[in-house]
């Protein structure tokens, strides 16, 4: 994928920069909390831990420096991390949840992979940050940037989250994709709400079935588990889908996908406020295989 996809700004070529010297640079030593990632989790930033069990798998960290003297104006923060989809997204929404506005910010991605940006923010009446609280958000931005993927050694073909159900398994030359409901039992315009989606991440649609009853005109259209609730959930979707690259979708346009489709639910996987750390603990991820 490249870097205008994955990050939605141009990616500019720069040297390799070194984020260990960047994090030793910030003025206190924070413990790192650990992620346990199993194959079938999808929506990655929410920390998992399980007693006496730490699968890193392939987890990223980011390094974050927040300067509060530089300018009069503005707190600056700079944050490296290697690039992945969602970093921004994830950044974005620490810095809504902790009430903090970016006025400018550069957004960087060089040939290597690894991302470094700088943003200059304030609070949301546009006042620069104290320092109690440029302290507070460097410390939440670390706690919460860590992006990770499954361990290399699970290859996962089948994915559920919700009502999305999606696999490569289920026919032999494309991805499969099972939505069962609507975010109302009937809402208008939903399909051409999923066309668009599944537009906007690249993929096209090869096959389609929507049953909307348990009187269907014809047998291949009875897709709905049996006692599947129309009035109450709506309608059942069904797509066989072609990946950007041709063929089936890979995990990372899954991811993609499962994120688009959550937020047409009404059911995004980041609530739009971050919250504390003690509430994500509990809440987890229910995505999984």
């Amino acid at each position: 994928m490249s870097s205008f996809g994955a990050r939605g700004v141009c990616a500019l070529a720069r040297a390799r920069t070194d984020v260990a010297a960047i994090a030793s640079a910030q003025r206190r030593p924070r413990q790192r909390l650990g992620v346990l990632v199993k194959a079938g989790e999808v929506s990655l930033p929410y920390p998992k831990p399980e007693a006496n069990t730490l699968d890193l798998g392939t987890c990223n960290v980011a390094a974050v420096v927040v300067d509060n003297q530089s300018d009069p104006k503005f707190t600056i923060l700079e944050i490296m991390a290697p690039d992945q989809p969602g970093l921004v997204r994830v950044l974005s929404w620490v810095l809504n949840g902790m009430q903090v506005r970016v006025h400018h910010g550069l957004l960087e991605t060089n040939a290597e992979g690894m991302a470094h940006d700088k943003l200059w923010v304030t609070d949301f009446r546009n006042r620069k940050l104290k320092n109690s609280s440029a302290d507070s958000l460097g410390a939440r931005l670390e706690d919460f940037m860590i992006m990770c993927g499954p361990s290399e050694a699970e290859h996962q073909t089948s994915w559920i989250c919700g009502a999305i159900e999606v696999s490569n398994e289920a026919n032999p030359d494309f991805t499969q994709v099972i939505i069962r409901g609507e975010p109302t039992s009937h809402k208008p315009g939903y399909l051409l709400d999923l066309a668009t989606a599944l537009t906007s991440i690249g993929v096209s649609i090869q096959e389609a079935v929507i049953q909307g009853g348990p009187d269907v005109p014809a047998p291949e259209l009875a897709i709905a588990d049996r006692g599947y609730d129309f009035n109450k959930s709506g309608r059942v979707f069904k797509f066989l889908l072609k990946g950007p690259a041709g063929g089936k979708m890979t995990a990372d346009s899954v991811a993609s996908l499962i994120f688009t489709l959550r937020l047409l639910e009404g059911k995004g996987t980041m609530p739009t406020v971050a919250p504390n750390m003690d509430a994500l603990l509990k809440l987890g991820d229910k995505c999984r295989n």
